[in-house]
């Protein structure tokens, strides 16, 4: 006998591998973690093989999916950390002045900069756009006589204070030209 059942709609997947990736990637300490195994991998694989295109990645993940902040703290730590660790370590960097070093991470650290600027901003955008569309894409209960709308508490409202209250759209008074037709028509009777 079975005692209850879970009907998924059709429209909502049960396991949404989606939902979980962003789950994943959204973890505040993984671009942390991704950094600190990106600069080990630069550091540890010598001079001559170099990971320093995915100081990118930890960037991007922390301005997408964290925060500007973090995402900046980032694009600063990794060429300084690249650079002052050997250092410190009392190894000179191979064939070429210590201040070419220097200048290429401090290229590096502006070009991060602006790539998280530019990446945390298309994610508020884009998680701006999805709130906007997911106010108005699910099933809206309406009356199919006086075309009230049913809200969230159950009360029955006009669709244009409805739509008003969730999307903060005003509405203005107008005519369309069939309604305009039977009014001058329902006028000239009279």
């Amino acid at each position: 006998m079975i005692d209850s059942v879970h009907i998924v709609p059709p429209n909502e997947d049960p396991f949404d591998a989606r939902k979980a990736v962003r789950n994943v990637l959204s973890h505040p300490w993984l671009p942390f973690v991704l950094a600190a195994v990106f600069l080990a991998m630069d550091l540890l694989s010598g001079p001559y093989v170099q990971f320093r295109a995915t100081f990118v990645i930890p960037v991007v993940l922390a301005a997408w999916y964290g925060s500007l902040r973090a995402a900046v703290l980032l694009a600063i730590l990794q060429p300084v950390l690249n650079v002052a660790i050997p250092i410190l370590g009392h190894a000179n960097p191979p064939g070429a002045p210590l201040f070419t070093f220097f200048a290429n991470s401090g290229l590096r650290v502006v070009v991060l900069l602006v790539l998280a600027y530019f990446i945390n901003r298309s994610a508020r955008q884009s998680r701006e756009l999805a709130r906007r569309v997911g106010l108005l894409s699910p099933s809206i209960p309406m009356c199919f006589e006086c075309k009230k709308v049913r809200d969230e508490h159950s009360d029955w409202t006009p669709v244009d204070v409805y739509v008003s209250r969730h999307t903060g759209a005003n509405f203005t008074n107008d005519l369309c030209p069939g309604c305009r037709s039977v009014l001058l028509n329902k006028a000239e009777e009279s």
